[in-house]
C-alpha cells in the first residue's frame, strides 16, 4: 500500500505535526480538535463582546435618560421602548452568566 504524500502548500500541511509529509489518522484527529478549540475560543470571544456591549449600552441609556436635558414628556414616550430594550439586554447578560455557570459546573463534575 502506498502512502499519500502532501503537496507543497497543501491545506493539510499544518496537520503534519512530525514533518514527514505523511498525514496519519492521529494527526488528522489532532488537527480537527485544534480547529474545534480555536472556533470555540472565537465564539466565546464574540459572546464576551456582545455582553460587554449590552452592559455598556444599558448603562449609557439609563444615564442619558436620567440627565436633565431629556424632558419629562419625552421620558413618558420612551418608557415602553426603554423597558423592552433594557430587559432584553439584561436577558443577554443573564444568559451569558448562566451558561458559564453551567459550563463550569459540568467541568467540575468530570
Amino acid at each position: 500500500m502506498t502512502q499519500k504524500r502532501l503537496q507543497k502548500g497543501s491545506v493539510w500541511e499544518k496537520a503534519d505535526t512530525n514533518g514527514d509529509n505523511i498525514i496519519t489518522d492521529n494527526e488528522i484527529a489532532l488537527r480537527e480538535r485544534m480547529i474545534r478549540i480555536e472556533n470555540q475560543d472565537k465564539k466565546e470571544d464574540q459572546q464576551r463582546i456582545m455582553v460587554w456591549f449590552s452592559a455598556i449600552s444599558v448603562t449609557a441609556f439609563i444615564v442619558v435618560l436620567m440627565l436633565p436635558i431629556v424632558p419629562l414628556d419625552r421620558l413618558e414616550m420612551l418608557s415602553s421602548i426603554a423597558s423592552t430594550g433594557v430587559i432584553s439586554k439584561i436577558g443577554i447578560i443573564g444568559a451569558f452568566i448562566a451558561s458559564n455557570a453551567f459550563k463550569k459546573n459540568g467541568e467540575n463534575k468530570q
